[in-house]
């Protein structure tokens, strides 16, 4: 069992690959000795009460059903509809005589109860079905979480009469053509109002732009035992405020600025002292005593006139120059009396810069978030970053990962969880992936998803208020991991409520930072 992983009974929040998915239903049924057909019915009837939920009053239902389980669940869920009142109509994507297995058993049922059964075998047939789509509700259960290729032929006619219909549809596990891993669109995949996914959510419902696709994500239990999760191996969470705030310990009455956390903030140089500043500012806010910033020469006059509570001090004085033995003097003089680093925001890549900053990091033993330039020096000279032995937090966009890795942004993307998950465990370092829905990666595999956070926040300064926030906590005493999940499920969070307040278009880094105190105080920080 993971050791950041509660126990629990049965949990939404947990989230699942294909092949975990897949290792879940084995052992449901193979070891727990669960009829494969009762994981099915239950999965149906789950789906009709979300299907009855968003009818409403209304009453027709077209259920668009392939041959396999993800159809068997559509016929389950006809059988309930009609039991429940509702005028069904069934679609089948092929010829009936192809379903199999637990899917022919249950369109047995259906047909023997008389339900009204269409084939759609044929891009002909799909053509009719748009013109003939009378529903107040879709039901999509033609592919499940198999695909991992683009649909083609007349199911991708039929997945697009689907989305022109303007028809609220209902996913069943996942909308067909999605990637359940990646969260990838292949050619066809359906657009949903909503899935109703089953025992755990799908990573690929979380990720964009497939939580697009997904539209609200309803987690169908499906009366599998709790511990069927800790034996598939599954290490991934949705994050949610329940795992975050019991990461903060109560503020002592006693406490003082020297109890509280020293950070050392390295950022800021000239043209680039605001990141420095924000991320002090941030690191403030989120409660630590003691913040120093140190930057270059040429950026520290500027940085002094704009932070009132933060100490500023001069590491390097020519960030091109060579490193020399005063410049390592003055690292060894910086982080005494300090709990935390946080280092990389508005540092550039210049050689003395590069320098100083790998020297720093070698020499650390206090716990460390990296951020920005920090990132690409350490992609710049990977032997350098192997001697590292502090614990560490990398908190990457996208492109610094790429750079991080060696690979493309495009791969990045496409396979965001994993290829965090690989590059946490290889650094031996916890990893934020910034993003819609940022990915977070401990050492020892673990992961979370956060769901905070929106659009508004696509605007400069974003990371470098994370940065200071997981600095912050950090400095504070918390361990890289709980740091990482509080700080960017906390830094999201502060986006949606200033949207609340302000909208969307025009809302700025400084604006998180200014809410922070009183998102603290509602909490009781």
């Amino acid at each position: 069992m993971s050791k950041h992983l509660p126990p629990h009974s049965w949990n939404e929040n947990i989230i699942v690959s294909r092949d975990q998915i897949r290792q879940y239903d084995r052992i449901a049924i193979s070891e727990m000795g669960i009829p494969s057909v009762v994981l099915m019915e239950n999965a149906g009837i789950g789906a009709s009460r979300i299907a009855l939920e968003m009818l409403g009053p209304k009453k027709r239902v077209a259920i668009i059903a392939g041959p396999g389980n993800n159809g068997g669940d559509g016929f389950v869920m006809a059988r309930h509809l009609i039991n429940a009142g509702c005028d069904v109509e069934t679609f089948i994507t092929q010829d009936a005589k192809h379903a199999s297995g637990d899917a022919k058993t249950n369109l047995t049922v259906l047909q023997n109860m008389g339900g009204k059964i269409t084939s759609i075998v044929s891009s002909d047939h799909a053509a009719k079905l748009g013109r003939h789509l009378h529903a107040d509700l879709v039901v999509d259960a033609i592919l499940g979480t198999g695909v991992n290729k683009p649909v083609e032929g007349h199911l991708a006619d039929v997945i697009s009469k689907m989305n022109e219909s303007g028809i609220p549809i209902l996913a069943v596990d996942i909308p067909s053509g999605l990637d359940a891993d990646t969260g990838i669109s292949w050619k066809a995949t359906v657009l949903a109002t909503a899935t109703a996914t089953f025992g755990h959510i799908k990573q690929g419902l979380l990720l964009h732009p497939g939580a697009s696709y997904a539209g609200k994500v309803h987690v169908v239990p499906i009366g599998v035992p709790s511990d069927v999760s800790q034996k598939a191996g599954i290490q991934g969470r949705l994050l949610t405020e329940t795992d975050v705030r019991p990461l903060f310990p109560k503020r002592r009455v006693d406490a003082h600025k020297g109890t509280m956390g020293h950070l050392a903030v390295v950022a800021g140089s000239l043209g680039k002292s605001g990141a420095a500043v924000m991320a002090a500012r941030a690191a403030m806010r989120a409660g630590t005593g003691l913040v120093t910033i140190a930057t270059t020469q040429n950026a520290r006059p500027t940085i002094e006139s704009r932070c009132l509570e933060v100490m500023v001090e001069t590491v390097i004085e020519k960030p091109d120059a060579a490193l020399t033995d005063k410049d390592v003097k003055k690292l060894a003089t910086l982080v005494e009396g300090k709990t935390a680093v946080a280092l990389g925001p508005g540092l550039t890549t210049a050689p003395g810069i590069s320098a100083l900053s790998m020297r720093l990091l070698q020499m650390l033993e206090i716990p460390a978030v990296i951020d920005a330039d920090g990132i690409n020096i350490l992609a710049k000279d990977p032997s350098g970053a192997g001697r590292i032995i502090a614990p560490m937090v990398f908190t990457p966009h996208p492109g610094e990962m790429a750079r991080l890795t060696g690979k493309s942004t495009a791969q990045v993307q496409a396979d965001r969880i994993e290829i965090t998950r690989k590059t946490a465990q290889w650094h031996k370092v916890t990893i934020v992936l910034k993003g819609a829905h940022s990915v977070i990666a401990s050492p020892d595999g673990e992961i979370y998803i956060n769901p905070t956070g929106n659009e508004g926040m696509a605007s400069g300064g974003m990371g470098d208020v994370l940065t200071g926030i997981i600095g912050s906590y950090l400095a504070q005493g918390m361990s890289p991991f709980h740091a990482a999940m509080a700080g960017t499920y906390i830094h999201g969070l502060l986006a949606d409520r200033c949207v609340q307040k302000k909208g969307k278009a025009g809302l700025i880094a400084s604006d998180l930072i200014a809410e922070l105190p009183y998102l603290q105080n509602e909490w009781g920080l």
